[in-house]
Protein backbone atom coordinates (compact mmCIF):
# COMPACT_ATOMS: atom_id res chain seq x y z
CA UNK A 1 0.00 0.00 0.00
CA UNK A 2 1.26 3.21 -0.98
CA UNK A 3 1.41 5.42 2.08
CA UNK A 4 -0.59 9.00 1.81
CA UNK A 5 2.54 10.88 2.96
CA UNK A 6 3.87 9.47 -0.52
CA UNK A 7 1.04 10.29 -2.38
CA UNK A 8 0.68 13.76 -0.63
CA UNK A 9 4.22 14.92 -1.74
CA UNK A 10 3.26 13.23 -5.31
CA UNK A 11 0.83 15.96 -5.38
CA UNK A 12 2.67 18.35 -4.53
CA UNK A 13 5.69 17.92 -6.45
CA UNK A 14 3.25 17.66 -9.84
CA UNK A 15 1.88 20.44 -9.22
CA UNK A 16 4.80 22.76 -8.22
CA UNK A 17 6.06 21.73 -11.22
CA UNK A 18 3.05 23.03 -13.38
CA UNK A 19 2.93 26.02 -11.75
CA UNK A 20 7.23 26.93 -12.12
CA UNK A 21 7.06 25.24 -16.01
CA UNK A 22 3.39 25.90 -17.19
CA UNK A 23 3.33 22.09 -18.67
CA UNK A 24 0.81 20.37 -17.69
CA UNK A 25 -1.50 22.59 -16.65
CA UNK A 26 -3.59 22.05 -13.57
CA UNK A 27 -6.99 22.04 -14.58
CA UNK A 28 -4.95 19.18 -16.96
CA UNK A 29 -3.74 17.28 -13.62
CA UNK A 30 -7.19 17.72 -12.11
CA UNK A 31 -9.04 16.70 -15.36
CA UNK A 32 -6.63 13.92 -15.64
CA UNK A 33 -7.33 12.55 -11.75
CA UNK A 34 -10.85 13.34 -11.85
CA UNK A 35 -11.26 10.95 -14.89
CA UNK A 36 -8.73 8.64 -13.39
CA UNK A 37 -10.41 7.73 -10.07
CA UNK A 38 -13.81 7.06 -12.07
CA UNK A 39 -12.23 4.71 -14.85
CA UNK A 40 -10.05 3.05 -11.96
CA UNK A 41 -13.56 2.14 -10.08
CA UNK A 42 -14.99 0.90 -12.90
CA UNK A 43 -12.32 -1.50 -13.60
CA UNK A 44 -11.47 -2.03 -10.33
CA UNK A 45 -7.95 -0.79 -10.99
CA UNK A 46 -5.31 -0.29 -7.84
CA UNK A 47 -6.21 3.93 -7.37
CA UNK A 48 -3.63 4.51 -5.49
CA UNK A 49 -1.24 3.84 -8.50
CA UNK A 50 -3.20 5.19 -11.01
CA UNK A 51 -3.23 8.65 -9.18
CA UNK A 52 0.54 8.43 -8.40
CA UNK A 53 1.08 7.50 -12.14
CA UNK A 54 -1.65 10.02 -13.50
CA UNK A 55 0.60 12.88 -11.11
CA UNK A 56 3.71 11.85 -11.90
CA UNK A 57 3.71 11.19 -15.96
CA UNK A 58 4.16 14.81 -17.00
CA UNK A 59 5.97 15.63 -13.97
CA UNK A 60 9.13 16.62 -16.34
CA UNK A 61 6.74 17.85 -19.41
CA UNK A 62 7.79 21.88 -18.52
CA UNK A 63 11.20 20.65 -18.26
CA UNK A 64 11.25 18.81 -21.64
CA UNK A 65 9.83 22.22 -23.07
CA UNK A 66 12.29 24.22 -21.69
CA UNK A 67 15.03 22.48 -23.39
CA UNK A 68 13.43 21.95 -26.30
CA UNK A 69 12.84 18.21 -26.41
CA UNK A 70 8.89 17.41 -25.80
CA UNK A 71 9.93 13.39 -26.82
CA UNK A 72 11.90 13.26 -23.64
CA UNK A 73 9.42 13.77 -21.68
CA UNK A 74 8.67 10.42 -20.62
CA UNK A 75 12.02 8.95 -19.81
CA UNK A 76 12.83 12.06 -18.29
CA UNK A 77 9.66 11.61 -15.65
CA UNK A 78 10.61 8.32 -15.33
CA UNK A 79 13.95 9.04 -14.25
CA UNK A 80 12.53 11.68 -11.48
CA UNK A 81 9.46 9.13 -10.94
CA UNK A 82 12.00 6.42 -9.88
CA UNK A 83 13.80 8.78 -7.81
CA UNK A 84 10.87 9.95 -5.52
CA UNK A 85 9.18 6.48 -5.10
CA UNK A 86 13.13 4.91 -3.66
CA UNK A 87 12.77 7.67 -1.16
CA UNK A 88 9.61 5.72 0.15
CA UNK A 89 10.82 1.90 1.15
CA UNK A 90 7.92 1.14 2.15
CA UNK A 91 6.07 1.33 -1.47
CA UNK A 92 6.67 -2.52 -3.14
CA UNK A 93 9.22 -3.40 -5.90
CA UNK A 94 5.42 -4.48 -7.38
CA UNK A 95 3.95 -0.95 -7.09
CA UNK A 96 7.00 0.98 -7.82
CA UNK A 97 7.12 -1.01 -11.14
CA UNK A 98 3.62 -0.50 -12.02
CA UNK A 99 3.83 3.36 -11.25
CA UNK A 100 7.00 3.24 -13.76
CA UNK A 101 4.58 1.77 -16.45
CA UNK A 102 2.41 3.77 -16.24
CA UNK A 103 4.61 7.11 -16.17
CA UNK A 104 6.40 4.83 -19.40
CA UNK A 105 2.87 4.23 -21.17
CA UNK A 106 0.62 7.37 -20.74
CA UNK A 107 0.77 7.66 -24.69
CA UNK A 108 -0.41 4.35 -25.44
CA UNK A 109 1.15 1.17 -25.90
CA UNK A 110 0.69 -2.07 -28.34
CA UNK A 111 -0.03 -3.99 -25.16
CA UNK A 112 -0.41 -2.69 -21.61
CA UNK A 113 1.95 -3.91 -18.79
CA UNK A 114 -0.25 -3.02 -16.12
CA UNK A 115 -4.14 -2.27 -16.25
CA UNK A 116 -3.24 0.80 -13.85
CA UNK A 117 -0.97 1.66 -16.88
CA UNK A 118 -3.92 1.91 -19.44
CA UNK A 119 -6.24 3.65 -17.43
CA UNK A 120 -3.43 6.43 -17.00
CA UNK A 121 -3.44 6.19 -20.52
CA UNK A 122 -7.27 6.83 -20.97
CA UNK A 123 -7.76 9.26 -18.44
CA UNK A 124 -4.72 11.12 -19.87
CA UNK A 125 -6.70 11.14 -23.27
CA UNK A 126 -9.16 13.68 -22.22
CA UNK A 127 -7.06 16.60 -21.65
CA UNK A 128 -7.00 16.95 -25.11
CA UNK A 129 -9.62 14.45 -27.01
CA UNK A 130 -12.53 15.78 -24.95
CA UNK A 131 -14.35 19.11 -25.24
CA UNK A 132 -13.67 19.97 -21.11
CA UNK A 133 -9.99 19.40 -21.33
CA UNK A 134 -9.73 20.77 -24.53
CA UNK A 135 -11.36 24.16 -23.45
CA UNK A 136 -10.08 24.19 -20.16
CA UNK A 137 -6.67 23.04 -21.42
CA UNK A 138 -6.67 26.34 -24.06
CA UNK A 139 -7.71 29.06 -21.24
CA UNK A 140 -5.18 27.35 -18.34
CA UNK A 141 -1.93 26.54 -20.38
CA UNK A 142 1.08 28.38 -20.95
CA UNK A 143 0.53 31.41 -23.36
CA UNK A 144 1.72 30.72 -27.07
CA UNK A 145 0.44 32.42 -30.19
CA UNK A 146 -3.45 31.14 -30.91
CA UNK A 147 -2.61 29.74 -34.30
CA UNK A 148 -0.19 27.45 -33.00
CA UNK A 149 -2.14 26.77 -29.71
CA UNK A 150 -5.14 25.30 -32.39
CA UNK A 151 -2.76 23.44 -34.36
CA UNK A 152 -1.07 21.37 -31.01
CA UNK A 153 -4.59 20.69 -30.04
CA UNK A 154 -5.51 19.37 -32.99
CA UNK A 155 -2.57 17.45 -33.39
CA UNK A 156 -2.93 16.65 -29.86
CA UNK A 157 -7.01 15.76 -30.12
CA UNK A 158 -5.62 13.07 -32.73
CA UNK A 159 -2.70 11.72 -30.64
CA UNK A 160 -5.39 10.72 -28.02
CA UNK A 161 -7.79 9.73 -29.57
CA UNK A 162 -5.95 7.18 -31.00
CA UNK A 163 -4.07 6.28 -27.62
CA UNK A 164 -7.29 5.03 -26.40
CA UNK A 165 -7.86 1.51 -25.82
CA UNK A 166 -11.12 1.32 -23.34
CA UNK A 167 -14.33 0.87 -25.29
CA UNK A 168 -15.73 2.65 -22.26
CA UNK A 169 -13.55 5.68 -22.82
CA UNK A 170 -14.03 6.03 -26.31
CA UNK A 171 -18.07 5.56 -26.22
CA UNK A 172 -17.59 8.56 -24.08
CA UNK A 173 -15.37 10.86 -26.28
CA UNK A 174 -16.24 9.94 -29.37
CA UNK A 175 -18.97 12.16 -30.16
CA UNK A 176 -16.54 15.06 -28.66
CA UNK A 177 -13.96 14.23 -30.27
CA UNK A 178 -15.63 14.50 -33.35
CA UNK A 179 -17.06 17.97 -32.18
CA UNK A 180 -13.79 18.86 -31.55
CA UNK A 181 -11.86 18.18 -34.70
CA UNK A 182 -15.02 19.81 -36.32
CA UNK A 183 -14.32 23.07 -34.78
CA UNK A 184 -10.66 23.25 -34.72
CA UNK A 185 -10.37 22.49 -38.52
CA UNK A 186 -13.21 25.20 -39.40
CA UNK A 187 -10.64 27.96 -37.49
CA UNK A 188 -8.01 26.69 -39.51
CA UNK A 189 -10.07 26.85 -42.61
CA UNK A 190 -10.42 31.00 -41.60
Amino acid sequence: MIPQSAIERIDQFAREQAEILQAPSVFHIDLALEVGKRIASKMKADWEVVCAGLLLMDCQLGEALKQGDVPSHVRMSEVKTESILNEYPEITDEEKANILACVREHHGAVKFSTLESEVCCNADCYRFASIKGCLGGMVNSRSMPLDEMIDLYSKKADEKWNALSLDICKEELRTQYEAIKKLLNLYQRN
